[in-house]
């Protein structure tokens, strides 16, 4: 079974489904499918100053359609970090740095031009607690992404080849969730957002625990609006 597993994974634990571990209905199915496809629509769609109410929409729609099918048991993807997880989010903060620096630099060297995030709308507060929230909807929305095509191709090319595939499905699908974002420049969204945020979905793989690439993400986000922390602590002291 071991044989299965990447070197660098925690054989603890497993990703759910692709195995019929847990068993997946038809039914259950169909709802995780509907639920990447209705949280990938979600940033297409006009919200306005609303940003809390997309966030919120970008988290509880996956949620739901995990929660579900997982029969309510989400401590198979979330579980309470422990002090060893530490390390692993320090090694991934540096890594998403350095995977990020290489991708813009390949994407310099090829002359690929950038998209800069449209401004955030709202106020700092409203603009943390969105980030907050909508990043548990981002990393449930790219683990969708990597079990649906692990379903389905596991008895095929196996554990391995499985998780590699969903990996490269969920990240593409997740770059081009960017679109409304960053522009339609697809190249500089596969390099940037797609390859460039690679290491979130590898600590998933790694932990089988979304509460760790979760913490990564939101600290790595978290540096990326440092100006927005900087004014709400202006206006609070």
């Amino acid at each position: 079974m071991e044989n299965d597993y990447f070197r660098f994974e925690d054989t603890e634990h497993d990703i759910p489904f692709y195995n019929g571990n847990p068993k997946l209905s038809s039914s259950k199915l169909i709802v995780l499918f509907l639920g990447f496809c209705l949280t990938f629509c979600i940033p297409f769609i006009e919200f306005g100053d609303m940003v809390l109410l997309k966030a919120i929409l970008s988290c509880f729609i996956p949620l739901i359609a995990v929660w579900y099918s997982l029969d309510g048991n989400l401590s198979e993807i979330f579980r309470k970090p422990e002090k060893n997880d530490i390390k692993i989010i320090i090694i991934g903060l540096i890594s998403v740095f350095l995977v990020m620096g290489i991708a813009t630099l390949i994407a310099k060297v090829f002359g690929i031009p950038s998209q800069s995030h449209k401004a955030y709308a709202g106020t700092p507060i409203i603009t943390i607690l969105s980030t907050i929230i909508q990043l548990v909807g981002e990393e449930l929305f790219k683990f969708i992404g990597i079990v649906l095509p692990m379903i389905f191709t596991y008895k095929y090319i196996g554990r391995k080849g499985a998780i590699i595939v969903g990996i490269i499905v969920s990240q593409f699908i997740f770059a081009l969730a960017h679109i409304s974002a960053y522009g339609s420049n697809i190249a500089d969204l596969i390099l940037t957002i797609g390859i460039g945020s690679i290491v979130f979905p590898l600590i998933y793989v790694k932990t089988k625990n979304i509460t760790i690439s979760y913490l990564v993400h939101l600290i790595w986000d978290f540096i990326g609006i440092l100006p927005v922390i900087f004014g709400l602590a202006t206006l609070l002291f």
